[in-house]
This record gives C-alpha cells, sequence and structure tokens, in this order.
C-alpha cells in the first residue's frame, strides 16, 4: 500500500512540475510577444527571438536585447565569413570589385559589433550599441547596391536580408534601453 501512495505521489508531483512548466513557457512567450510588439516588425522579432532558447529565461527587455544583439553579431560574423569566400572565389573576374566592396562593408560590420557594440552593452552605453547596430544594418545595402551599380543581381541578397533584418531588430530592442 505504502508503494501506490508513493506512485500517486510521485506522479502528483510529475503533474504539478510540468503544469508549472508549461505556464512558465506560456509566460514567457506573452513577455516576448510584448517586447516585440513595441519593435517595428513584430513577426520578424517573434521568429527570431523564440528560435532562441536563450529566450526563454529572458525576464526584461534588456535581456533580450542582449539576445537579439549577439543574434546580429553571429549573423553578420557568419554572412563575413561566406562572403569572404565567395570574394575569394571571383578574384579576377569582373565581379570582382563588387565582391571586394561586400567583404570590406559586412567584415567591418562584424568587427563593430564584436569590438564594440558589445563592450558598449555590457556597461550600458545604449546610445553607442545603438549607433554601431544601425552602421552594421547599413552592410547589406552597401553590398546590395554594389551588385546594382554594375547592373548584376546580388548572389548575397539573402545573407544581406538576414544582417539588415537582425541588426535592425537589435536595435529595436535596444531603442527601447534608452527609454529607461
Amino acid at each position: 500500500m505504502a508503494s501506490v501512495a508513493t506512485s500517486l505521489a510521485m506522479v502528483l508531483i510529475v503533474v504539478v512540475a510540468m503544469s508549472y512548466g508549461l505556464l512558465a513557457a506560456h509566460a514567457d512567450i506573452n513577455f516576448i510577444a510584448r517586447a516585440c510588439k513595441k519593435t517595428n516588425n513584430f513577426a520578424l522579432c517573434m521568429a527570431v527571438l523564440r528560435a532562441n532558447p536563450k529566450s526563454a529565461q529572458a525576464s526584461t527587455e534588456h535581456d533580450l536585447a542582449s539576445i537579439a544583439l549577439q543574434i546580429a553579431t553571429n549573423t553578420t560574423r557568419k554572412n563575413a565569413a561566406a562572403i569572404c569566400d565567395l570574394d575569394y572565389k571571383h578574384h579576377g573576374t569582373p565581379e570582382a570589385p563588387v565582391w571586394h566592396v561586400c567583404v570590406k562593408a559586412h567584415v567591418l560590420a562584424a568587427a563593430d559589433l564584436i569590438a564594440g557594440a558589445g563592450p558598449s552593452f555590457n556597461v550600458g552605453d545604449y546610445a553607442d550599441v545603438l549607433k554601431i547596430v544601425s552602421e552594421a544594418k547599413g552592410a547589406g545595402d552597401t553590398c546590395e547596391n554594389a551588385f546594382k551599380a554594375i547592373h548584376k543581381t546580388s548572389p548575397v541578397t539573402d545573407m544581406d536580408r538576414q544582417t539588415t533584418e537582425h541588426c535592425g531588430l537589435a536595435g529595436d530592442l535596444i531603442r527601447l534601453l534608452l527609454t529607461k
């Protein structure tokens, strides 16, 4: 009889624990949604933040801005590396100068995010972070415009868009910290 009572107690504890976890997850989604409603692109904000497991533990807009900044930095770094690889493959071609423009824009954006935005965010200099993120956001446009100038379709449009969107989202969330 004691084992039945023990088993029942264990089942009850598990059910309560699972219910609490579901409520917490639901509350996290609601918190993210409230913050995302304050951005320029609610759907993008929700998609990007919900795809990152760290967002589930976020409890402040500061936490979400930090996560978005890290996502923007990682995206820009990854895209810069991929564009560098593509640049190497186009040495000696008529498009080589355009690839150099794209590399420069993306590498500088990644370097500024890594060396400037992260440290400024950590000391609470959100105005400086916003300036850096806004400049990094322009890397994609710089690359796209370079290809347009030679009447070619950019083969890195998706990477450019992703950099622009992720930096834009980080900027939107960091802007929320400026008003506090």
